[in-house]
């Protein structure tokens, strides 16, 4: 059931009349600031006057955890803490390293809890998460979406393409690309007497040594350029707006210097809003031209992405592609392939594409790739690949492996494009049929892909 353009009751279960406090449990919003979901819960907390506890937990089995994911997710708890402690909000952090560590701790937190608000995000394993809590808990759950600047209630049906999507946003953007106003508890939560016996205690000097102990994929390391945290957040979005945006128009597709926002690992996290995010942007000495390139991505661009994961229930597959793209995969299913590679060929970045292989390389050593040179990436791995099902699910799998950004609307909305997803069909052509083809040898023209491809070995 709705409550109001951001807000979906999950169960229709009552709040418990003998709770001690309001509980929101943050998954995907992992901010002190311009976080409706938080905001929601503040709300509630002061018009049953209780408290507020939020609760935050990392698993050691979600798909892909690995040294990379869990050091950036860990990078930002320290902050929150301190943050949460200010405004007189009991913040709660566990890690479960193994199979022997706690369990249900929702669950047992949600036991002495009024109602439970938590956050409404599209894809991956957080749909599945918020359904079994509102199934087995006794209590109201409340899913909150802070995905976005325009909530995602607001578009009713899957869009076809950006230019459907497009002026239905700007006929709603001067209502919603607003600073975000932020409420206070009445009562705080510090000295509350709570189950806290599975708390991790979180610093920056103990997170190696936190994550080393985790039963995850330590093959992946963490990001030596990347670091988790709305602090180091800012720090790139204030940077990007002083010294990048100016020239954004132009130097967004040139991966060989450092002109893109670098920001997407954050607006995954949540570590930053993106109404933050446009707001700096808008409000910059950047041209116009600029700007208007910058939000087309971050807002039109992004929010197709999550408008597809919420309405498409297929997003993860091929089964999300039009018609169009299906037929032409049929007719050219049987095409031979110039060249074929193995997952583990290209993982290990080893094909004659030197390009190629750097793309590979900068996300496999970094935690990102390019945008300009990622759909390169993806249309090869089309190219290379013994059927169109094993190029989407390697894809799948390297990107949501070692990107942080991965994992999220954008990345699904991403690989599918690099099928047709949101595009238009092109002139047929052997293996890839109307999908509109990519070649590294024309893409590399148009920067200098040499300087990018010796950076990445020295990466």
């Amino acid at each position: 059931m709705r409550i109001n353009e951001r807000v979906v009751a999950l169960n229709q279960k009552p709040a418990n009349p003998n709770g001690r406090y309001v509980l929101y449990w943050m998954q995907m919003f992992k901010r002190t600031h311009a976080n409706h979901s938080l905001i929601w819960a503040i709300r509630k907390a002061n018009e049953l006057k209780l408290p507020l506890v939020v609760y935050e937990g990392l698993k050691y089995y979600y798909p892909w955890a690995s040294d990379r994911i869990h050091t950036f997710i860990l990078e930002g708890v320290e902050e929150k803490r301190r943050e949460f402690e200010k405004v007189g909000i009991r913040y709660l952090f566990y890690l479960q390293q193994d199979a022997g560590s706690p369990t249900n701790t929702v669950a047992k937190l949600a036991r002495e809890a009024a109602l439970v608000v938590t956050d409404d995000f599209p894809c991956f394993i957080i749909p599945e998460h918020n359904r079994r809590v509102a199934e087995r808990a006794e209590i109201a759950v409340h899913a909150v979406d802070s995905n976005g600047v325009i909530p995602m209630s607001k578009f009713g049906k899957e869009e076809y393409a950006a230019y459907t999507i497009r002026p239905k946003i700007a006929k709603l953007l001067d209502k919603y690309l607003v600073p975000i106003a932020e409420e206070t508890v009445d009562r705080t939560s510090l000295g509350i007497d709570i189950d806290d016996s599975f708390e991790t205690s979180v610093t920056a000097d103990n997170i190696s040594e936190l994550v080393a102990g985790c039963d995850i994929d330590h093959s992946v390391s963490p990001s030596d350029r990347y670091h988790g945290g709305t602090t180091n957040g800012r720090k790139r979005l204030d940077a990007f707006v002083r010294d990048i945006l100016c020239n954004y128009n132009e130097a967004r597709s040139k991966p060989d210097r450092d002109g893109s926002s670098r920001l997407s690992a954050y607006l995954h996290f949540g570590f930053l809003s993106p109404v933050e995010i446009a707001l700096a942007a808008r409000e910059s000495d950047a041209t116009q031209e600029s700007k208007n390139a910058f939000l087309e991505e971050l807002i039109v661009r992004r929010e197709l992405s999550y408008n597809m994961t919420r309405h498409n229930p297929r997003y993860d597959s091929l089964d999300a592609l039009p018609s169009w793209v299906h037929r032409t995969m049929r007719e050219h299913a049987s095409d031979e392939r110039g060249h074929i590679y193995s997952l583990e060929q290209l993982e290990a970045a080893d094909t004659h594409d030197e390009l190629w292989n750097a793309c590979q390389r900068e996300m496999v050593r970094t935690g990102e790739m390019h945008n300009y040179v990622r759909m390169l990436w993806g249309k090869n791995v089309i190219a290379w690949s013994p059927s169109y099902e094993t190029a989407f699910e390697t894809l799948v799998h390297l990107n949501n492996k070692y990107c942080l950004d991965g994992r999220n609307p954008n990345s699904y909305a991403g690989i599918l494009w690099c099928f047709g997803k949101h595009d238009r069909p092109w002139f047929d052509r052997p293996v890839f049929g109307t999908i509109r083809y990519m070649a590294s040898h024309s893409t590399g023209r148009k920067f200098d892909s040499r300087r990018y491809i010796d950076w990445t070995k020295t990466l």
